[in-house]
């Protein structure tokens, strides 16, 4: 294995072992604390529930497409960064949630750009 499909699949494996702890940990806050019905929330709380489950489809869809996978959970923390979080309240939890996405597209651009260069 040459050193470009090497560093895409430590991309695409660290984007899915990344992401899926991630998943696992919003689940288990979500079960732990009670998920209230997003209907009856504010506007603003809706919207960081679509965003949440947008990041969290994506990064489970990148287990099979990566570029759409990877395109869907950093729009849905774009969304939930300028919606919700703000420069003031980022944090590392955060902040790791665009890891997954930005790994995912990492990797089909790799894929893409090795495959143009193979004979």
């Amino acid at each position: 294995m040459n050193k470009a499909r090497l560093l895409t699949a430590m991309c695409r494996w660290a984007a899915r072992i990344i992401g899926t702890l991630l998943v696992i940990a919003v689940v288990v806050i979500a079960i732990g604390e009670g998920m209230p019905n997003p209907f009856t929330q504010p506007p603003v709380v809706q919207i960081g529930f679509l965003a949440l489950a947008m990041i969290l489809i994506g990064i489970l869809a990148g287990w099979r497409w990566e570029l759409a996978g990877g395109i869907l959970s950093l729009a849905g923390w774009c969304l939930f960064f300028g919606s919700v979080i703000g420069l003031k309240r980022l944090n590392v939890f955060v902040s790791l949630l665009a890891l997954p996405g930005i790994l995912y597209l990492i990797s089909a651009w790799l894929r893409r750009h090795n495959k143009r260069q193979a004979p």
